[in-house]
């Protein structure tokens, strides 16, 4: 009777992450994000993953790093610090990065912030942003390539599989994050330093709908405030995709910690291969090239860089979990 007592109160106190008496110790975690929550027509997936993390117990964030992306990095940095000062851990630091991939290996505050941090201890990264960043800290501190435990990052395709949402988006989607700074991602892959990929094949089975939305004004305060521009953001994709939701991309990262093993992922080879553009319309590049870098997993044909892991499926409970932690 006892061992059965303690075998359900392990199941009992385990949830998506694991959290509860019989859970891991903190995963000491460094974020590197490019927020634009509450900015006009903006994505807020990254507003959301800075509270699902900030809400996580299995998570003890060391540092978080803005860079240029969604928003100029003078928009997104003063976004991150509100976030961090509203709803964040007491004390974490939130330091400025590059403004461009032309800054890429260049010295900037979340470089020497993040390398300090490494120097300290091994941690884990999230990249939620290009990787400029990241890169930056790998090629002017190449010494503590070891020191980094994984990049989870939220970029990388398939061969051949296009990014479309709904019925109307013929154009399609970039693979944003990489092809703002394909150059820094190749630091990445050369570097050896163990990477998985959250990539748009992953999020785009997840729907954050209106009820759903519902459920966070209902919520705490972080909730509350994501609850606005989330639904201007719902508003926006019915007019653009004729879709009733918005997939939350940023924070299957943030999902896949807490849980990688309800996660279907496979090791695979990957490389950046030059390919012709899929997106149709070549104003969306700002140039009339008809080719584009790709991360590509399983490429044909092509040598691998080397493996990552590529991640295609959350658990079930994902979204359910989700919402709650932005509930909190």
């Amino acid at each position: 009777m006892l061992a059965l007592s303690r075998a359900l109160l392990a199941i009992l106190s385990i949830g998506l992450g694991g959290s509860g008496a019989f859970a891991q110790p903190r995963l000491p975690v460094w974020i590197d994000t490019d927020p634009a929550v509450g900015e006009p027509d903006r994505d807020v997936d990254d507003g959301f993953a800075l509270v699902q993390a900030f809400n996580s117990p299995e998570l003890d964030i060391r540092g978080v790093s803005v860079i240029f992306g969604n928003a100029p990095l003078d928009r997104g940095l003063p976004i991150a610090r509100r976030l961090v000062r509203n709803f964040g851990p007491r004390g974490l630091e939130v330091s400025a990065g590059a403004a461009s991939a032309a800054q890429l290996g260049s010295d900037s505050e979340a470089a020497r912030a993040l390398a300090a941090a490494l120097r300290a201890e091994p941690l884990t990264i999230l990249a939620l942003g290009p990787a400029t960043n990241i890169a930056t800290v790998l090629k002017r501190y190449p010494e503590l390539a070891s020191r980094i435990v994984q990049v989870v990052a939220v970029a990388g395709r398939r061969p051949g599989q296009r990014f479309t949402t709904g019925t109307t988006n013929s154009k399609g989607h970039r693979d944003f994050n990489f092809e703002l700074d394909p150059a820094a991602f190749r630091i990445l892959l050369e570097s050896r330093v163990p990477i998985v990929l959250t990539p748009f094949e992953i999020s785009s089975k997840v729907w954050v709908r209106a009820e759903d939305l519902d459920r966070l004004a209902n919520g705490g305060d972080a909730a509350r405030a994501l609850e606005p521009p989330a639904r201007r953001w719902l508003t926006l994709w019915r007019r653009l995709f004729a879709v009733d939701g918005f997939n939350p991309f940023d924070t299957l990262a943030v999902g896949y910690l807490l849980s990688p093993q309800a996660f279907a992922c496979e090791r695979v080879p990957a490389a950046i291969v030059v390919l012709p553009d899929d997106v149709t319309d070549p104003g969306v590049q700002g140039t009339k090239e008809a080719t584009k870098p790709y991360l590509l997993v399983s490429p044909p044909r092509i040598r691998p860089v080397r493996e990552v892991t590529y991640c295609s499926t959350a658990p079930p409970a994902f979204k359910s979990d989700l919402l709650e932690r932005l509930s909190r």
